[in-house]
């Protein structure tokens, strides 16, 4: 297949139409319906860009295309397992009966949303991420924070989860939403700032409290670094990666409180990094 109209490409990743210039080009074989009796395999061109809102390179989406099929021979096998069994319909399209169970599963799952109830428009929500499988498989869970419960979820985790939910709102539902509590991943506030523009945004305190550990941590190493190029001993061995969970460990302590107090007089910096966290935990 040549494309009728070289028109700019949709991120698979954000849904977005992208400007960028194409990364590289790529032919997928796809089947199609029948014709006269004879398997329809389609050459269809796919281009790859780099995606605007995570810096990935990402296969353009192409609506008609579903994986390795088209949609109307994906609604061809749907039909054939409504009325026999999955291993009748591969022998009779020429596949097996796993391939014919997953383009089922799909067809099923996505009328499965089309009979579900409006999903509620929260005023205060929270989105959050959690692993339900191994090797980094992720659900997105929305939760209205006034309920109490699980409002929405998807697989994924990435902007173009959340966007599904938002769309699934609409643009009015969206603009009474009047807050998000979020973990402060990059692509959960890109989709918040895109379509819940009223609402504020607010970091939950896990979160926060691990990104000034991890700054914290960061001043340490670079100290530590600079004091090993002195050969300044006394220093070295305060800021040793032995040392380093009493110094991040949220109750002062003794041996806390003494450490504190000889990075005072030897290195202001980690010095007051350490101040700095204290007082937003306080």
């Amino acid at each position: 297949m040549e494309r009728i109209e070289d028109t700019p490409p949709v991120c698979s990743g954000c849904g977005k139409v992208h400007g960028t210039s194409v990364h590289s080009r790529d032919v997928v074989v796809v089947e199609d319906l029948r014709i006269s009796g004879k398997r329809v395999f389609l050459l269809v061109p796919k281009r790859k860009m780099r995606c605007i809102e995570d810096g990935r390179i990402r296969v353009e989406e192409i609506p008609w295309v579903n994986g390795r099929f088209t949609d109307q021979f994906a609604e061809q096998v749907y039909r054939l397992t409504s009325i026999t069994t999955n291993q009748e319909a591969g022998w009779f399209l020429g596949l097996d009966d796993e391939k014919v169970y997953r383009i089922d599963k799909s067809k099923l799952e996505e009328l499965a949303i089309e009979k579900l109830d409006p999903v509620p428009a929260p005023k205060q929500m929270s989105v959050d991420e959690v692993a339900w499988q191994k090797w980094h498989k992720y659900v997105t869970n929305v939760v209205d924070v006034e309920k109490r419960k699980i409002i929405w979820n998807h697989q994924g985790r990435d902007k173009s989860t959340l966007d599904m939910f938002f769309r699934s709102l609409g643009k009015e539902n969206c603009g009474k939403i009047k807050a998000v509590a979020s973990d402060g991943a990059k692509g959960y506030l890109s989709s918040i700032e895109d379509y819940a523009k009223n609402a504020l945004i607010v970091l939950d305190h896990f979160h926060i409290k691990k990104y000034l550990n991890d700054a914290v941590d960061m001043v340490r190493k670079e100290e530590l670094k600079k004091a090993r190029q002195q050969n300044n001993g006394e220093l070295s061995e305060i800021l040793h990666c032995n040392k380093r969970f009493i110094l991040m460990q949220n109750k002062v302590t003794n041996k806390k409180q003494n450490l504190l107090e000889r990075l005072a007089t030897l290195n202001e910096r980690v010095y007051q990094a350490m101040l700095l966290k204290e007082q937003f935990l306080s």
